[in-house]
């Protein structure tokens, strides 16, 4: 009996790690042109991130962009976030000094500090919506987030018409505007869906998942 049970709780957690476990692949889009992926793997309290984006000019290499991250939550706050990033001629190395009191991170050799309990732009939760605060994995910044939900709007996602709740995101650094977002997540289930980023010269970049 006792070895029933141990085996019975052993399902168990594999089962409930096994639900807990969320992939997102997505294809990227800029300007309905295919240039990479951007990839989530979401377990427990752990989410990876992997992003490889290339731009050409006919055949030219014009842009490239890779991205590594690796972040931890407990009870809601972030505990610990790691990344290494190429965005065009720029590179950026973060690591986690220490998550309290404050949050402190090093970034290019520079210490930056932040309040305790802070989050990342965690787009595969729904409850990202209600966000205040955010900090840029890439970079450090943290921005102040501005969100309003403008209902419901059907979206082609995996094959199939789904109507959507949409939100529009506006991400704010000393009250300029430096992102402007719009995500759709599945009206049941609250999956997250679908993403656009309206960047520079008008360009757009579209997140179409896998």
């Amino acid at each position: 009996m006792a070895a029933q049970k141990l085996i019975l709780s052993s399902l168990f957690l594999l089962l409930s790690s096994f639900l807990s476990a969320k992939e997102f692949n997505f294809k990227v889009l800029l300007n309905d042109k295919d240039i990479g992926h951007h990839r989530f793997s979401v377990e427990d309290q752990t989410v990876k991130s992997d992003a490889a984006f290339d731009v050409k000019l006919w055949i030219i290499p014009a842009y490239k962009y890779r991205h590594k991250a690796t972040e931890t939550n407990l009870n809601g706050c972030l505990t610990s976030l790691q990344s290494e990033t190429q965005d065009g001629a720029d590179n950026f190395a973060l690591k986690t000094i220490e998550a309290t009191p404050n949050f402190k991170i090093l970034v290019n050799q520079k210490e930056i500090t932040h309040a305790s309990c802070m989050q990342t732009f965690r787009y595969w939760d729904i409850n990202f919506t209600q966000q205040k605060t955010a900090i840029n994995p890439q970079d450090g910044k943290l921005f102040t987030l501005n969100f309003t939900h403008d209902g419901t709007e059907p979206i082609n996602s995996l094959g199939k018409s789904i109507r959507a709740n949409k939100y529009t995101l506006k991400a704010l650094e000393d009250q300029d505007e430096k992102f402007h977002i719009e995500l759709w997540y599945h009206p049941e289930t609250q999956a997250w869906l679908q993403l656009k980023s309206y960047v520079k010269d008008d360009n757009v970049l579209t997140y179409v998942l896998q």
